[in-house]
């Protein structure tokens, strides 16, 4: 680790998943570990210097290039300087960072969000906000969708705003949070396996029937509702991912098999978290969620970069440590 200097400042930025099963591209949560684990990436400005730079750490670091100078932090940096110089700011003076990679890449965990996130977060609190948390929000949604192939807000959003986030197109409001359940625990299970956002996207339908569209928007309305409303069961009942999952069980062929074992256990919902292969499943309580962590954390116990988390919704997102 470098060393840090009298002024170094550290940021965080939480896991998400991305659809939440029946928002396709327009719901997303942030979600943090009950045991206090720091489940997201972590960014150290250590000091300024002549020259930018970047050190990479973390337990999923390996899954990165050897070469730090095409990581997306550094590239988020020259993005917010241009954003900067374009409203009338001045050029930004060189960084040492460090980047503590704790989130597996094309996991379906917002990993490459989460990196965004927390570097653009970061950048705007040490520089004193020059950026507001709109134009901060479209910088961080263009950068994603360098890496996924599109733009769109469901990862980004609640990994900088937290909470569950359903996004408004067209709306300057880009996203608005949404009730939760507070008993609800989620279980998210990385498999350790690599499925890239580009190739799960691939298979995805290109057009949906008049019958399929009026369906799931039927399905997104009626969850939505039924969170405000604080009905569990019908909110149960509406989670059905009607557009990605037919497409991407080929790509995780055990979806089903899983899902019959652990709905047997008393799980609400299991889906898929993102673009995949990691997959949460939704409990009403915490003993049920220990019984599923268990589980899965068996099931893929084989794989030493996989990870199982018992998780509450956050209600942060992007912060200072």
């Amino acid at each position: 680790m470098q060393q840090q200097d009298a002024l170094a400042k550290s940021y965080f930025a939480p896991a998400s998943t991305g659809n939440v099963s029946v928002g396709f591209d327009l719901l997303g949560a942030a979600f943090e570990p009950l045991n206090g684990d720091l489940l997201g990436d972590v960014l150290h400005i250590l000091r300024q210097q002549p020259e930018l730079s970047l050190n990479i750490t973390g337990r999923y670091r390996h899954q990165l290039p050897q070469d730090s100078t095409d990581n997306l932090v550094l590239k988020c940096y020259h993005a917010f300087e241009q954003a900067v110089l374009q409203s009338g700011g001045q050029p930004l003076p060189r960084l040492a960072l460090q980047l503590d990679k704790n989130l597996p890449v094309g996991s379906g965990l917002g990993s490459s969000a989460c990196s965004i996130v927390v570097a653009l977060y970061a950048f705007n609190a040490y520089f004193g906000q020059p950026l507001t948390e709109a134009q901060l929000l479209e910088l961080m949604a263009q950068a994603e969708g360098g890496v996924s192939g599109s733009v769109h807000y469901d990862n980004v959003a609640p990994s900088f705003l937290g909470g569950l986030q359903l996004m408004l197109p067209g709306s300057p409001l880009i996203s608005r949070g949404l009730p939760w359940f507070s008993h609800w625990r989620v279980v998210l299970s990385y498999p350790g396996t690599v499925l890239s956002t580009k190739a799960a996207r691939a298979v995805l339908p290109q057009q949906l029937s008049l019958a399929q569209s009026i369906e799931f928007a039927g399905c997104l309305s009626r969850f939505v509702s039924a969170l405000y409303c604080q009905d569990e069961a019908d909110a149960v009942a509406a989670l059905r991912d009607l557009i990605a999952e037919p497409a991407r069980t080929p790509l995780i062929p055990e979806l089903p098999a899983l899902r019959q074992v652990l709905l047997a256990k008393g799980v609400l919902h299991l889906g898929i978290s993102g673009a995949g292969p990691t997959l949460f499943a939704l409990c009403q309580d915490d003993d049920s969620a220990t019984e599923a962590a268990a589980y899965l954390a068996e099931h893929y116990a084989k794989n030493q970069d996989a990870l199982t988390h018992i998780c509450r919704l956050s209600p942060v997102g992007a912060r200072a440590l």
